[in-house]
């Protein structure tokens, strides 16, 4: 081909503009269309993997991708970066899922004043009485407030999660937080039942505050918070509530994995005057606790950040200098690692050799605390990109040596193949696996009817299909009108995140439809109907990636849809996408949604092709490309030509309809459809499917 090229361009110098760039579009389309020609000329039968079949009457499988089972053990299929198997995870805010032990909603027994304590010791005490006191909230009004949940409701409703399928619970932090409240004229936290109400809020005061009920304001990185433990462990194991948590789950076949925040502590009044309790701030509202963003190893102060007496700043250097981050869109690498996160909270120093030391011996006792029992199955580690590689990679260095099948996921808030800061942070590390953020708002807005940008079909496939992806394999020619249309390839994953992010690595991100963050999508989208709302349930399982429930995401739980209800990222968002979970016959519970749950869940375990096998896309006769999907799951490969190889075909329409797939004869027998659980023998091949508007199915193809 050189000398060719060298023939073209001693000519088109002197050709005219216009003929040089259709000179130009021809030479693009013969480099492109040259190699697949040679291909096709190898090989006529040799499938592609994005291929559409648009001018087939039905969408067809070549033979020889259709054939052999596999086995997918752990020796074929090794755990990826982040030792996340075929799981289902769960997330359980604490406080929000359930109250076993009421006696712990006002835990005053953590704070008694025995015999022989200084009045300095007695003081804080009782300040911690008090605040314990008007923190809590009885009636599930006020959203900043505890609401009782605990470890004792958690190990209460084992059974209902093992049902439901789940192999392993996140935790929201447990470690001990500060008592307090946060205020600010600003926060709007007040829980209205229904879209109509207008009442008049009983205590104005309280719908203005925040407390730690989250877990996200620690003090004591060694210490069980006592909102969570029972009072009868108070003067002796003040860890035995965990303990049986972690046993019960794992006879269960469950795992416990903790959220944990090493990158901040709680917020405090940073002042030497004395708080107006109520006035707030411009900034950071008033905060009223009784620690301020202080450190303790079992109750002993570590690391002072604010002295209230002396005006003295962080004497013993466990943080960094005060720095707020402004703009986290701007922030340069330092800033995010080393600046304010939220309301001024005091940021961590890791590489502060006592610092390190502090946060490592925590994670060893966590890791190694239930001796002779269950221990915890690893870690959720919350802002990872708030905390500097260094540290991260002595962190996962030093767990993995204590157990090699911990389970590590990194909440890189954004991250996924598109925001690039995130696929640098896994460059960086070694072991820690990310919460794909990228695949989860594609799929929240596709599926919601919000279709515009993140959410159009075009973006949710690039996001499932990784090194198969259409922009990813452009030839010259489709590159230039791709540029022409798209110039700053704004839409598209960039194929530098594809280079450096291999398609088994991807398949080890988190999925999920809901987090503690985002807005509950029943609230944000108010319309969503309950079926397009299963058949996103039903993609997240489907697709790849290791899928994460949020408590309560089975039966779309949400509160009303109301202009009051603004929280982080929108109407629903954090604190009201926190409400109380709700059970099964009460108020809300969406047994649709539940039942496509857990048959998803289960389906999951039974067919590891679902988290392991390769994905493509098919374009059957009457379906619309960016309306409807039909996405296969297949294995990479098959052990021998005898074995039979099980496909998962995931089918959604958003106008419905009647649509045919055809198989080769001697490929696949019969089919189920899971909603239904009857097997059908294929009749000449070929698979009919009836879809109703927004409906999903699955199908096992055998």
């Amino acid at each position: 081909m050189s000398e060719y090229l060298f023939i073209v361009k001693s000519k088109i110098k002197h050709l005219p503009k216009g003929i040089l760039i259709l000179v130009l579009l021809l030479l693009f389309t013969v480099l492109e269309l040259f190699p697949i020609s040679i291909a096709m000329a190898a090989d006529l039968s040799t499938p592609t993997s994005t291929k559409a079949y648009l001018d087939s009457s039905v969408a067809v499988l070549e033979s020889n991708d259709l054939e052999n089972d596999l086995s997918f053990n752990q020796e074929i299929y090794p755990k990826t970066r982040g030792n996340l198997g075929n799981e289902v995870l769960y997330y359980i805010v604490v406080d929000r899922f359930f109250d076993g032990e009421p006696r712990n909603n006002i835990p005053e027994f953590a704070f008694n004043n025995s015999e022989g304590i200084n009045s300095e010791e007695r003081l804080y005490n009782d300040m911690n009485k008090l605040l314990v006191n008007h923190t809590y909230d009885p009636t599930h009004s006020y959203m900043g407030m505890y609401w009782g949940g605990d470890l004792k409701g958690v190990i209460e409703k084992l059974d209902y999660i093992k049902n439901l399928g789940v192999t392993k619970i996140i935790l929201s932090p447990l470690q001990d937080n500060a008592n307090g409240l946060f205020y600010h004229p600003d926060i709007h936290n007040y829980l209205r039942r229904s879209k109509e109400d207008v009442d008049e809020i009983e205590d104005d005061f309280y719908q203005h505050i925040s407390t730690s009920y989250h877990g996200y304001w620690t003090k004591d990185w060694y210490e069980l918070e006592e909102h969570f433990r029972q009072p009868e462990d108070q003067n002796e194991d003040h860890y035995r509530v965990f303990k049986e948590l972690l046993n019960e789950a794992g006879n269960r076949g469950i795992g416990i994995i903790l959220d944990i925040t090493m990158n901040q502590t709680s917020p405090g009044h940073i002042s030497t005057s004395t708080p107006e309790l109520g006035a707030g701030g411009f900034l950071f509202g008033e905060s009223w606790f009784a620690d301020n963003g202080n450190i303790y190893k079992n109750g002993k102060l570590m690391a002072t950040h604010w002295n209230p007496k002396t005006g003295e700043r962080d004497p013993d250097g466990w943080f960094h200098p005060p720095m707020i981050i402004w703009d986290f869109d701007r922030a340069t690498k330092e800033m995010l690692e080393e600046g304010q996160i939220s309301g001024g909270m005091p940021d961590i120093n890791q590489d502060a050799p006592q610092v390190e030391k502090y946060f490592l011996d925590a994670t060893k006792f966590w890791m190694t605390f239930n001796e002779g029992g269950y221990q915890i199955a690893g870690f959720r580690l919350d802002a990872v990109k708030h905390i500097n590689p260094r540290f991260w990679r002595k962190f996962e260095d030093f767990v993995l040596s204590i157990n090699p099948d911990a389970i590590l996921i990194g909440e890189y808030f954004s991250g996924g193949y598109r925001d690039s800061s995130s696929i640098d942070f896994i460059q960086n590390t070694n072991e820690i696996s990310i919460l794909d953020f990228n695949i989860s708002e594609a799929m929240r807005r596709f599926f919601a009817m919000d279709r515009s940008w993140d959410g159009r079909t075009y973006i949710l496939k690039e996001n499932t299909l990784g090194h198969d992806g259409e922009y990813y394999n452009l030839g010259p020619l489709g590159k230039v009108f791709n540029w022409i249309s798209n110039p700053a390839s704004t839409l598209e994953i960039p194929r530098e995140s594809l280079d450096l992010i291999s398609d088994d690595e991807a398949k080890g991100w988190v999925s999920f439809i809901e987090n503690h963050d985002q807005p509950r999508l029943k609230t944000y989208y108010p319309d969503m109907s309950d079926r397009a709302y299963s058949s996103l349930i039903k993609f997240q399982f489907a697709a790849r990636g290791v899928p994460l429930i949020m408590y309560g995401t089975e039966t779309a739980l949400g509160v009303p849809f109301h202009p009051e209800h603004e929280g982080l990222f929108g109407i629903g968002g954090d604190p009201f996408n926190r409400p109380m979970m709700i059970w099964p016959n009460s108020q809300g519970w969406k047994s649709e949604v539940y039942n496509a749950t857990k048959q998803m869940a289960h389906l999951r375990q039974e067919y590891p092709v679902l988290r392991y096998g390769k994905t493509r896309f098919l374009y059957p006769k009457k379906s619309n490309k960016d309306k409807d999907i039909f996405m296969l799951r297949e294995p990479e490969d098959c052990p021998s030509e005898k074995a039979n190889c099980t496909r998962i075909l995931y089918a959604y329409s958003t106008h419905g309809g009647d649509f045919l797939l055809s198989f080769p004869k001697d490929s696949i027998d019969k089919y189920e459809i899971v909603e239904m659980g009857k097997e059908s023998a294929i009749v000449d091949g070929l698979v009919p499917i009836k879809l109703a508007p927004e409906e999903a199915k699955v199908l096992v193809l055998k």
